[in-house]
């Protein structure tokens, strides 16, 4: 089980980093719409894009580290993805892992897979109780070993409910039909703090099927700008067959 990928298209050095935020940070004053920033971590949030909103995230990188069968294995990642509001509750979702450093006895670097979702921000909520689901088509773009082999189908159900003292608790349950298998997964998640800037939360995942995963972990988000946000989060893994650590670094902004 991974962290989702959460970002966009690659910033390719510390540098460009801060010219981006130079150049955010004057323009949030002007921004029309709260936009509606995801979170790192296993589920996804439950409200889209306004039409027209263009959201640009990235993995700064990400990382996950495995000791299994005698060897040792570090990745690093930068993941990106691109979210577009389509209106009607409807977001258009591109994805793909830019670019991955493998270390350890099989050293390695090169592009990912890649992929396409839609997500779409079901009606019946309100302001204590939000759903969605994104189904996400992926395509083995990658070179081995930073490939699955072949193309899936993804859908995940997202739901989320509002608590007093500024709480949430949050479920998300997800069918995975990939190269290897199919992979069905179960998440609980639940926000302790969130003062409309900061806001942390912890979580748990179970997988099973093509894969048998059991991780805990958590993470922070931090809203810089109305139009810029930070995060911070890491998975635990919690037996054999887990990944022992995964953990990242990630920046999200609006552009539309």
């Amino acid at each position: 089980m991974r962290i989702r990928s959460t970002r966009c298209p690659t910033i390719s050095s510390g540098k460009a980093l801060a010219a981006t935020l130079a150049l955010l940070a004057p323009a949030t004053a002007a921004a029309q719409d709260e936009v509606s920033f995801d979170r790192p971590g296993i589920a996804f949030a439950t409200d889209a894009l306004h039409a027209g909103g263009a959201v640009w995230e990235q993995g700064l990188p990400d990382f996950s580290s495995d000791d299994a069968g005698g060897e040792s294995t570090r990745q690093d990642v930068l993941d990106s993805r691109l979210r577009l509001g389509l209106g009607a509750g409807l977001e258009l979702q591109l994805a793909s892992d830019s670019y991955n450093w493998q270390r350890g006895a099989h050293a390695a670097h090169g592009g990912g897979d890649s992929s396409i979702g839609l997500k779409w921000q079901l009606p019946g909520g309100g302001e204590r109780f939000g759903w969605a689901l994104l189904g996400t088509y992926g395509v083995a773009t990658g070179k081995a070993p930073f490939t699955d082999g072949g193309n899936s189908r993804d859908l995940g159900l997202s739901l989320s409910w509002a608590l007093p003292r500024e709480h949430a608790a949050g479920l998300y349950f997800d069918y995975l039909d990939g190269p290897d298998g199919h992979v069905w997964t179960f998440s609980p998640n639940y926000t302790f703090h969130d003062d409309g800037r900061l806001a942390a939360y912890v979580e748990a995942g179970l997988s099973t099927g093509a894969e048998h995963e059991r991780v805990a972990g958590g993470g922070v988000t931090w809203l810089w700008t109305p139009r810029l946000q930070l995060d911070a989060s890491f998975l635990r893994g919690l037996t054999g067959e887990s990944t022992d650590w995964q953990a990242g670094l990630g920046i999200s902004f609006q552009f539309l």
